[in-house]
Parts: C-alpha cells; sequence; structure tokens
C-alpha cells in the first residue's frame, strides 16, 4: 500500500464508475417495460460519441445519443420483453479522467410475436469523467453465439 489515499481514491472512482455501467445494464433491461432509453441518456455524453455495433447481421454505427435512441428504439419495440446480465465481472481500467471496461453479457426476451431470442455480446466501453460523473464517449459491442459465452 501506498499509504498516500491513491488506493482509496481509486477504489471511490471505481465504484462510481460501476455505478454507471450498473444504469447501462438497468438501461437495457427493461423487463416487460417498453425499451426507451431514458436511463442511457444520463449515461453517456453529451454532443457527439462514438458507437459501433454488429447487432444481428448488420453493422450499426451512432454519433450521438439522439442517434443512439432513434436507432435502438423501433428495434426494440417487436420485444414485449428483454433483459440482459454481464457474464463475470466487468474489467476496469483508470486513469485520471478516462477510463475503460471490457465486458461480456447474455440476455434476451420474447418477441410481440411470441419468439424467444438469445443474445450474447462482448463490450468495450471508453468512459471520460465530465463534471464530475463517468459518461460514456465510445461504445464497442460484438455479437458472439450464446453458447460461446455461456458453454
Amino acid at each position: 500500500m501506498r499509504g498516500d489515499g491513491f488506493e482509496n481514491s481509486q477504489q471511490i472512482e471505481e465504484a462510481a464508475l460501476r455505478l454507471q455501467l450498473d444504469k447501462w445494464f438497468e438501461g437495457w433491461s427493461p423487463a416487460r417495460k417498453p425499451y426507451t432509453a431514458d436511463v442511457l441518456r444520463h449515461v453517456f455524453a453529451e454532443g457527439p460519441i462514438d458507437v459501433v455495433d454488429d447487432f444481428g447481421d448488420s453493422v450499426r454505427r451512432m454519433s450521438s445519443f439522439q442517434e443512439y435512441a432513434e436507432t435502438w428504439i423501433p428495434i426494440m419495440a417487436v420485444f414485449g420483453e428483454w433483459a440482459i446480465r454481464p457474464v463475470g465481472t466487468p474489467v476496469v481500467h483508470l486513469n485520471g479522467d478516462l477510463a475503460v471496461t471490457t465486458l461480456t453479457f447474455v440476455g434476451g426476451g420474447t418477441m410481440n410475436s411470441g419468439e424467444a431470442v438469445k443474445i450474447a455480446q462482448h463490450g468495450t466501453h471508453i468512459w471520460r469523467k465530465i463534471a464530475g460523473e463517468w459518461r460514456i464517449v465510445h461504445e464497442h459491442l460484438t455479437t458472439d453465439k450464446v453458447e460461446n459465452v455461456e458453454g
């Protein structure tokens, strides 16, 4: 231990970042409520962001939260139920006002038609501390087969 408070401040920052990451999972787990992206608005940075996601069979790129919401709300409208959960513990790397989290998650739901859907993705988030809060400035998600992640 260094004894200069560094470890304690790192622990505090990591805890604050993990709370934001929990909100990200919460935003993507509306259960039986309609997906709105409202919870996620306070997780992403205002202004330009960079999002790359290969959900399904195409790659989607988004450069603002507005575009993020406009992309996902219609896609998620076909689900009557949806939730995701982390596999293992997301890894956090902190350096000043920047942080990186890497994670794997599984989940899915039921479409309005009754069809069940399962998903597994690996993700990387780059966070910046803005006005005292950790905010996502970059999100990259890559789809995997559920059986590769759950075994």
